[in-house]
């Protein structure tokens, strides 16, 4: 049973009820934009499908953890990675495209002409490239490797290694901190931290109360703490027992396809139920889309 005063945003009930609907939506666009530079700067954003199909039959599918395009035209893929995988900059990588794929105008008139593309990834975990680097936060953008100029602006990922991110309360500057130190403390907290008591950050602790959940809402929390807590022990039980990377690696990949495969077993129990449409959504994290082809 769940002790603390406010969920987890780690989890993925805890991630996508404080940043995945509507509701949440100016709690997004104002971390969003504590992150990006200020001619990117958002005034409004629209949720989008986080199931992304492949532009052919048989080609692979991508499903984001968040996904929204801004007033501005842009898009911006949000992912919460608790656990660490080889391949993770790969993925990350392969998920931008997505966007840019589907941006093909139909008729021979089109000038190529590539919406702005985000990936946001929080990571509960040290990047390898990344380990002897203090910074905690990383800009990749496409460069000029002779000059180190940026050559394209449109593609631009930004990594989050939660782990570096050790600011106490009052050490704390700007906005981007205030959300960071939320985000990994937000479950261990057992009130609002001074310096963030203003309008937005009460509305958004509110929200997160464990209290405040109702019956359905705290079993799926309950479910998605569960998972989580028993996905890390899986991992560093193999690690300390010295398994084969790859052996470590099927283990996460059947871990996360488990997830997948028990928000679809609940969803369709709701669905027999006669749940609505939104509160699945909500409890699993599916969307409308997927809950209806069940």
């Amino acid at each position: 049973m769940c002790t603390e005063r406010y969920i987890d945003p780690f989890t993925d009930f805890g991630f996508k009820r404080m940043f995945g609907s509507d509701r949440c939506k100016s709690y997004l666009i104002n971390f969003l934009n504590s992150l990006l530079c200020e001619e990117d700067k958002i005034v409004d954003i629209t949720y989008r499908n986080t199931e992304q199909l492949g532009l052919l039959p048989g080609d692979r599918n991508a499903i984001y953890d968040l996904y929204c395009t801004t007033d501005k035209g842009g898009h911006i893929i949000v992912e919460m990675q608790n656990s660490k995988q080889k391949f993770f900059v790969d993925r990350a990588v392969y998920y931008s495209t997505f966007p840019i794929q589907k941006a093909a105008e139909p008729g021979s008139e089109w000038n190529y002409q590539l919406p702005k593309v985000y990936m946001v990834a929080f990571l509960n975990f040290v990047m390898s490239d990344y380990a002897d680097s203090p910074a905690y936060k990383h800009d990749v953008k496409l460069v000029d490797v002779s000059t180190g100029d940026v050559f394209y602006q449109k593609l631009n990922y930004i990594f989050l290694e939660m782990p570096k991110f050790i600011k106490s309360e009052q050490e704390l500057t700007d906005r981007q901190e205030d959300w960071l130190y939320v985000i990994k403390n937000l479950a261990k907290l057992p009130e609002i931290p001074e310096r963030l008591n203003d309008e937005l950050f009460r509305s958004f602790f509110q929200l997160a109360e464990v209290s405040k959940l109702s019956p359905e809402e705290y079993e799926a929390y309950e479910a998605s703490l569960k998972r989580q807590r028993d996905n890390y022990n899986v991992v560093v039980t193999a690690r300390e027992e010295g398994m084969e990377e790859g052996i470590i690696k099927g283990m996460e990949e059947g871990i996360i396809k488990g997830r997948e495969e028990e928000k679809i077993k609940n969803a369709r129990a709701m669905k027999q139920f006669g749940d609505p449409i939104h509160k699945i959504s909500i409890i699993t994290g599916l969307s409308s889309e997927e809950i209806e082809k069940l």
